[in-house]
């Protein structure tokens, strides 16, 4: 057995982390399920999706001055 697959990757829903609410994945073989919003999908859509999320994000550590919001207005 590989070190990697003793320590599988846990993988969070994305549709319900996007709702702030935080649920592991379930896996059979290669599909990922969720049991409490019934997301199913590949490895692939489950990324994704996460780097949608990280648009909602993406400005959080960044602090804007009235003067700039008054700007892009």
């Amino acid at each position: 057995m590989a070190a990697h697959e003793k320590n599988p990757v846990k993988h969070r829903c994305p549709v319900c982390f996007g709702r702030e609410t935080d649920v592991v994945l379930c896996q059979q073989g290669r599909t990922y399920y969720c049991v409490k919003c019934s997301f199913r999908g590949t490895r692939e859509d489950v990324v994704g999706m996460y780097a949608d999320l990280q648009k909602k994000f993406r400005w959080m550590l960044t602090r804007f001055t009235m003067e700039e919001q008054r700007d892009k207005l």
